[in-house]
């Protein structure tokens, strides 16, 4: 049952500007907040009835960004921007809410989860500019209303992934590889790495289908051509949501093999990497731990993939674990069968040489379903997750 309220406790400076909703949802919060953390989710229960939501791009991170259009049941559609302001796992989330990061009229709301009981007790706080905006919200657009809807189509997607789960609706962190390209071939990149060729004779042409998305332009991979919002993009912009840390081998830092000459080099992307978390660099020359700009910190182990991954359970702060490349250290992680989901991107290029990713890991089939995508830039996505099991699972692959 919900318990919806509007307004504040009085003597809140921001009372006359404020609405606040409650309601208890008989999950526990962990499962709750997962809700907000994958965008697939959120476009299952996002807004009230009879409203549906179309994502352009979406990072669920403190700075990222969920741009959407939500489509009316009249029609209409509404553009949307979010900002997440402030995320702290399972417990609170802030955001700035408007049709544009320029909107003089956005609003900010601060979601609670509370454990309450065997569930928990979510509070939607919404802080407009002005009265005037509140009192228009709440009468001209049905604001309580909505968010009570809201709310309900919430509580009733978190009942159907606690189906799903079981286990009480408790999630285990996932181990997922994204966005990663292979030739016909199968080769994840060519021969001759170095400093002038990341990806050896390959180029960049395994990357050309992510290079014009928005994602990878918001990552400073900007080109002369308008950014994507296609195909490409909807599975671009899901690489970073709901990741606590990477796994990378050392050859996706450094192109350089052996003991390290120094240690001046600092990874391909600057001072401020895309990751924003924890990455663990795969070597068997660790080096002191390097922290960067935008809060990537690079931790240097020796390690095998199992040993790796508990690891990366202990920085991820419950999020998922991916599995950043290159093609060998996927290839480990399959082998050991420590891989949930994965994103394969094929490209219609023959390399001929560099390094494959198949190899050694016939039968994928028998562990994963299998989807493929079309784009028409002439890729095809191919979507892997496992099947389910009897038991868990333990990191050794057991």
């Amino acid at each position: 049952m919900g318990e919806n309220r509007r307004g504040d406790p009085a003597g809140s400076a921001t009372a006359d500007r404020e609405i606040a909703i409650t309601r208890y949802i008989d999950a526990p919060r962990e499962l709750v907040f997962r809700a907000f953390t994958e965008v697939q989710h959120l476009a299952r229960w996002w807004g009230p009835e009879g409203f549906t939501t179309t994502t352009r791009s979406f990072e669920f991170r403190e700075g990222g960004v969920w741009d959407f259009v939500m489509h009316g049941p009249d029609g209409t559609d509404y553009q949307e921007w979010i900002t997440w302001r402030e995320i702290v796992p399972s417990e609170r989330i802030a955001l700035l809410h408007g049709e544009s990061a320029q909107d003089p009229e956005a609003f900010e709301s601060v979601l609670h989860f509370e454990p309450d009981g065997r569930g928990t007790r979510v509070e939607f706080r919404t802080v407009f500019p002005t009265r005037e905006l509140r009192d228009r919200a709440a009468e001209e657009y049905h604001a309580v209303e909505g968010g009570e809807q809201t709310l309900a189509n919430l509580a009733a997607h978190v009942a159907e992934l606690a189906a799903a789960d079981g286990d009480a609706g408790v999630r285990r962190q996932l181990v997922r590889v994204h966005n990663f390209s292979v030739s016909l071939d199968g080769f994840g990149t060519g021969e001759g790495q170095c400093h002038e060729a990341p990806f050896g004779h390959a180029g960049h042409r395994l990357l050309e289908w992510a290079l014009t998305t928005r994602t990878f332009q918001d990552m400073g991979f900007h080109g002369d051509r308008e950014a994507s919002v296609g195909v490409d993009e909807a599975f671009a912009s899901r690489w970073n949501t709901g990741i606590g840390v990477e796994i990378m081998g050392r050859n996706k830092f450094s192109p350089t093999r052996g003991p390290w000459a120094d240690e001046t080099w600092r990874g391909w992307w600057g001072d401020t990497p895309p990751f924003h978390t924890p990455v663990i660099v795969l070597t068997h020359h660790p080096r002191p731990t390097l922290e960067l700009d935008g809060g990537t910190t690079f931790h240097f182990m020796d390690a095998d993939p199992a040993a790796a991954l508990d690891a990366a359970r202990e920085l991820a702060g419950g999020l998922d674990i991916r599995i950043g490349g290159g093609a060998s250290t996927i290839r480990q992680f399959l082998r050991a069968d420590l891989i949930d989901q994965m994103h394969i991107v094929v490209v219609p290029v023959i390399l001929g040489r560099g390094e494959r990713l198949w190899d050694g890991v016939e039968g994928l089939e028998e562990r994963f379903h299998i989807e493929s995508t079309s784009s028409p830039s002439g890729v095809i996505h191919l979507s892997f997750w496992r099947r389910r099991t009897p038991g868990p699972r333990t990191t050794s692959g057991g």
